[in-house]
């Protein structure tokens, strides 16, 4: 239903069916508003008496400022291109054809710029690379696989790998382009691996519902640090510190959903991980979407359980005291209040069916047999 991403020109903002491009001064520069689309799969059910064409909202969207290339997934399993155009300091867009069908929601997502390719990872387990300026007929093909749900996918800064993680504790890592060779796999973690990110060219870092923030050499799949976390973890950015030689600052989404943990990793070679405070809300409001400026400026998208009313926050980075700051004046807070005035999100995303199911015969095992020998004591 909604998301939120920045990038060195723009910081994208998409809620339902609109996405939003603001200036890095805060101002809203251009407006995209998804239109409906019929595909096959719905034409088929309206001739079984179900005419109801869906809603399109944004599932999640990735954009390249080097090809000027925006892809969004959208709710009614299809996926739209577009063109960005930026002359005269006014920004507008184009669509890259017409919609195109998918057979599954696309959940994940990034830009491969150098081999002209859009990577983006299924929620049934199954990878693609999309050439969105190639002919249809051209256009994708499926580069890789996994036993269950793909949760992130992740290139390498010079493009030689791919990295994608699942629900079943795996990350494997193939190279790219020519996806038939796995590299290797990073083994460790304990529950699904909800984001990856890369710190380095030679490391990546992964988050987990295990409750552990995990660092690899990845190209050899070897853990270097792992860090106990507070809560399980959905979600993870990062970016460097001011000073890059002082490590970088990771803010991990919980799954306690108004809550934020923070995590300071020092550079190689020692990669040592040191817990900042907690950011944590007010009960009434859900953290959607958390995100890192170049500048260290965090950008949270909220809603408010009980109005359904959509809002962003954004606090300032204080070194000095290692600890986030509102800054409830921010251009960009302020726009968004305006652009997005009285925007609600109905339905959020349910965390919990990520955790693997457990079964426990042994207990119910054992109370029935304590119970049985109880009885017969007492006879």
């Amino acid at each position: 239903m909604c998301d939120l991403k920045t990038y060195p020109n723009f910081t994208l903002v998409g809620i339902k069916d609109r996405i939003v491009f603001f200036s890095p001064q805060g101002s809203p520069v251009h407006e995209i508003v998804l239109k409906e689309f019929n595909s096959p799969a719905h034409e088929e059910a309206s001739k079984n008496g179900n005419p109801s064409v869906p809603q399109p909202h944004v599932v999640t969207f990735e954009y390249c400022g080097t090809s000027n290339l925006l892809a969004v997934s959208v709710g009614d399993k299809s996926l739209r291109c577009f063109s960005i155009l930026e002359k005269d300091g006014k920004v507008s867009s184009e669509p890259l054809g017409e919609p195109i069908p998918t057979t599954k929601t696309i959940v994940c997502m990034k830009f491969a710029p150098k081999h002209d390719g859009l990577l983006f990872g299924c929620d049934k387990g199954d990878c693609y690379e999309f050439n969105m300026r190639a002919e249809a007929s051209h256009r994708s093909k499926w580069i890789l696989g996994h036993m269950s749900q793909i949760l992130d996918v992740a290139i390498s800064p010079d493009e030689r790998y791919i990295v994608t993680c699942d629900r079943d504790e795996k990350i494997k890592v193939t190279s790219y382009p020519d996806c038939h060779n796995i590299e290797c796999y990073c083994l460790g973690h304990l529950e699904y691996v909800g984001a990856l990110a890369f710190l380095s060219p030679g490391r990546l870092l992964s988050v987990s519902g295990d409750k552990t923030l995990r660092v690899w050499q990845y190209v050899d799949g070897k853990e270097v640090v792992s860090h106990q976390l507070q809560e399980p973890a959905v979600h993870v950015s990062v970016r460097p510190m001011a000073d890059e030689q002082s490590g970088s600052l990771c803010v991990v989404k919980s799954f306690v959903e108004n809550k934020l943990e923070l995590v300071h990793i020092a550079n190689e070679p020692t990669n040592g991980c040191t817990d900042f405070e907690a950011l944590e809300l007010d009960a009434n409001f859900i953290i959607l979407n958390a995100v890192l400026s170049a500048s260290l400026e965090l950008y949270l998208l909220v809603l408010a359980k009980e109005s359904k009313a959509v809002e962003l926050l954004v606090y300032e980075f204080i070194e000095k005291e290692k600890r986030f700051q509102p800054r409830t004046d921010h251009p960009l807070r302020l726009s968004f209040l305006k652009t997005f005035e009285g925007a609600t999100i109905d339905q959020v995303r349910n965390y919990s069916t990520l955790f693997k199911n457990s079964v426990d015969n042994l207990t119910d095992y054992f109370e029935r047999k304590k119970q049985k020998i109880g009885k017969k004591g007492s006879e």
